[in-house]
């Protein structure tokens, strides 16, 4: 299993940021998951795995938007564990 991680910064005086999770494992597939923090409080913007339906291109699309290394998409791209 891997998994990799990577903060996002948003309004200061309501410590807020957002979390993205994504990675690769056995049984879930590529995942990733977004989860937004505001005050202490833990939100799930959103999860997804390949094994919950969805092709790879999700995935892509996903390391894309946030601009996550380059590697991964790669990978994905040529349906490699990474």
């Amino acid at each position: 299993m891997s998994r990799y991680n990577s903060r996002m910064h948003g309004i200061a005086e309501d410590n807020l940021y957002v979390d993205l999770n994504w990675g690769f494992d056995h049984i879930l597939g590529y995942w990733y998951d977004i989860i937004e923090t505001r005050n202490g409080n833990e939100t799930v913007v959103e999860e997804w795995s390949s094994t919950m339906g969805g092709s790879r291109s999700k995935m892509l699309e996903f390391l894309i938007k946030y601009n996550l290394p380059e590697e991964h998409r790669s990978m994905v791209g040529l349906d490699m564990q990474f």
